[in-house]
């Protein structure tokens, strides 16, 4: 064969090979190792706001570079490097307006980010989840009145919408804001790419949406958050972990699910941003209570 010709398709081939664990790290937001719905994922993003999914790419490829150079090469092309990384990425650019100073921090707080969860996995059981994306947003929020850094923008709410067109709204809100996305068009995107990955994943995702959105509905919660998806994207998280970490344990699932939503109140009620902390914590409940049956049955 000859060299020269041989060439081109060897670039692409490494291009390719280069990309993927940086689509699989933005589909491990929703726990999927599939690049396919990684790219899918970011044009939700880029539907929404060209700004964020920019920051969801420069995250990610920050966490995925902290693999490749720091940590295990399986765990890297998984995409297990990214998936923080993107959401602090998001993160970031939701908090502070595009700037110089926005887009260092997301660089800065993405690769500690990456750093903490790879500590995590070699040192403690069980997954860290989006742990320590929640830190690091944290730590931010905490930091930016004290700094002087002025927030971003809010954006303006959108017009309401009414009867079975609100629930279809409130149902993609629900999967969309796993990654701060309000828009149902970018929802719809994700359960794309959802079901691109596992057609499972996108039915348990939409499941949990639904179940949520009425079980907040029945509970007289702030229609406002109820109608933005805010009670549903906790549980999206957590259906999908549970189902991975305890395959055909449905009363499992659905008890994570309502425990995520329980959680979310609570933080309302105190006033702190929940991020995917009902995510993680309910994961971490129903993982632990699981073990806890497991010894007391042997």
């Amino acid at each position: 064969m000859n060299i020269a010709s041989a060439g081109p398709g060897t670039a692409w081939t490494r291009a390719v090979d280069a990309v993927r664990p940086l689509l699989r790290g933005v589909a491990e937001i929703f726990l999927q190792s599939h690049a396919g719905a990684g790219a899918c994922l970011l044009a939700a993003i880029a539907w929404q706001s060209p700004t964020l999914a920019a920051g969801c790419l420069l995250g990610a490829a920050t966490g995925t570079l902290w693999g490749a150079l720091r940590a295990d090469r399986t765990e890297t092309v998984m995409g297990l490097h990214g998936y923080n990384g993107a959401l602090v990425g998001i993160g970031v650019l939701v908090a502070l307006p595009p700037s110089l100073l926005a887009w260092g921090l997301v660089i800065a707080l993405a690769g500690l980010s990456t750093a903490l969860a790879q500590a995590w996995r070699r040192r403690l059981p069980g997954s860290p989840y989006t742990a320590p994306f929640i830190l690091m947003i944290w730590l931010l929020l905490a930091v930016m009145p004290v700094a002087g850094w002025a927030p971003a923008a809010a954006a303006l709410p959108a017009e309401p919408a009414q009867g079975l067109a609100a629930v279809a709204v409130g149902l993609l809100r629900g999967v969309g804001q796993v990654m701060f996305l309000d828009d149902p068009g970018s929802g719809a995107l994700c359960v794309l790419g959802l079901a691109w990955a596992a057609p499972g994943a996108a039915l348990r995702a939409l499941g949990a949406s639904a179940a949520m959105l009425a079980a907040a509905w029945v509970a007289g919660f702030p229609m406002d958050a109820l109608r933005m998806g805010l009670y549903g994207f906790n549980a999206v998280l957590v259906a999908e972990a549970v189902h991975q970490a305890l395959p055909g344990r449905r009363i499992a699932l659905w008890a994570g699910v309502g425990l995520s939503l329980l959680i979310m109140r609570g933080f309302q009620w105190a006033d702190l941003p929940a991020l995917t902390a009902p995510f993680v914590l309910a994961a971490w409940m129903v993982r632990c209570a699981h073990r806890a049956l497991s010894l007391f049955k042997a």
